[in-house]
């Protein structure tokens, strides 16, 4: 048995459980950013209340260790997790119960879970790398960015304005970490980049706790359970429907791996399983009833898409267009923002109108037909893989020489610009 530090006893039962009115029992109402809250209840019911309850919950265990890390250091205690994630806690002499508790309630796979069939409706999915990359960005991170309390905590830290090609790469090393053939499994690398995302969560949390410029009668708890389960949706469902958008949508069979893969994720990431989303029909009722009550767009939210749009996505899709075409990229990102998101977050989020993104609408059927027929001959399947995972190593090797970006992930990342949380 190793020894571990004494600090605050932590169970990992102490896993955040969302009961009525466990917002409101403390005198803490809704926030007030959130919108239509007597339609959410009346359409939603039992899901509203949990979903509203959950703005002012966070995550007991990571942040109890984020607490230890202040209190340990940064570099002593984030190197304690990356070994215990790669290694396990026998590993870790001297580790403190909070690090104890965080891991030990995940060594322990749930008994829903089955990485072996994931993996195997999955083999194949790197074919649209290309596709993938684009709708990463247009449309997994720029929706996110359409709610002006969930991407405060952006603003508050600074760091995506200042580099917005660093963190997409940050989060394209994570996507994949998770998504390569046992990179989930217990001391995989997805496995890790997942905990670690999840303890740089509870940092950034923990340093906004007591920053003034924090409004949590209008925000609730910064990345709370609320907004981190809809980023399920995030990576899950809008991309797979925005792929098919532009004639790239994957088989049956991937989507379903998809859904079971994230839900894994979501356990990771410590989403409560009242709030963890077990299919696409739990995804899809989550969506609606978080796109019913955001807060409205702000400034801000302007600014991140801009930033992202000229910082990084209109250079990345002029580099796939031929050189005469690439004047027009800037009208292409908008075009597939406009179709990926829909007109109405659309200008909230100025994005442009365009009638490429009707020439787009009307080409993608005839292209989707094209990849449906492909993607039912498994001789193809194979190699069109390899061709997307060589695009995708090189297009890592280019954005990493672009922004000077060596690490996986902010806790990794080189000393400069603005402080992050994470770095300590």
């Amino acid at each position: 048995m190793v020894a571990h530090e004494v600090g605050p006893e932590v169970s990992p039962q102490s896993t955040p459980r969302i009961t009525p009115d466990a917002a409101t029992a403390g005198g803490r109402p809704v926030p007030s950013s959130l919108r239509r809250l007597d339609e959410a209840r009346a359409r939603f019911g039992g899901l509203a209340t949990t979903y509203l309850d959950a703005m002012h919950l966070g995550d007991p265990l990571a942040d109890a260790f984020a607490d230890d890390v202040v209190r340990i250091g940064h570099g002593k205690a984030l190197k304690m997790l990356r070994t215990a994630c790669r290694e396990g806690l026998d590993a870790v002499p001297h580790a403190p119960a909070s690090l104890h508790a965080l891991i030990g309630s995940l060594d322990d796979e749930p008994e829903w879970l089955d990485l072996s069939a994931i993996e195997r409706d999955s083999r194949f999915i790197g074919r649209y790398t290309r596709q993938s990359g684009i709708v990463l960005g247009a449309a997994s991170l720029v929706s996110g960015y359409a709610n002006s309390a969930a991407s405060r905590p952006l603003e508050l830290t600074g760091r995506y304005l200042e580099s917005a090609g660093a963190r997409t790469i940050e989060v394209a090393s994570w996507l994949v970490a998770i998504t390569r053939e046992g990179g989930l499994e217990r001391h995989g690398e997805g496995f890790e980049l997942t905990v670690r995302v999840r303890v740089i969560h509870a940092l950034v949390r923990q340093s906004l706790r007591e920053d003034p410029r924090w409004d949590a009668a209008a925000w609730g708890v910064p990345i709370n359970q609320a907004y981190l389960a809809y980023t399920l949706v995030e990576f899950v469902r809008i991309p797979l429907r925005s792929q098919r958008l532009i004639g790239a949508g994957y088989l049956p069979h991937e989507e379903r791996a998809a859904y079971a893969r994230w839900r894994y994720i979501g356990h990771l990431l410590g989403i409560d399983p009242a709030l963890l989303p077990q299919d696409e029909a739990a995804q899809e009722r989550l969506e609606e009833l978080y796109l019913l009550t955001r807060p409205v767009v702000d400034d801000y939210c302007r600014e991140l898409v801009a930033a992202i749009n000229a910082s990084f996505l209109t250079a990345e899709v002029a580099g796939i267009l031929p050189p005469p075409a690439r004047r027009f990229a800037p009208t292409l990102v908008h075009a597939l923002e406009r179709l990926f998101l829909g007109d109405e977050i659309a200008e909230d989020l100025a994005i442009p109108a365009t009638r490429v993104t009707w020439v787009v609408r009307v080409l993608a059927p005839a292209l989707g037909a094209v990849n449906g027929i492909l993607d039912r001959i498994p001789a193809t399947l194979p190699w069109r893989t390899r061709i997307g995972e060589r695009y995708r190593v090189a297009l890592d090797a280019r954005l990493r020489s672009t922004y000077g970006v060596h690490h996986d992930l902010v806790d990794a990342s080189p000393p400069g610009g603005r402080s992050h949380p994470a770095r300590g």
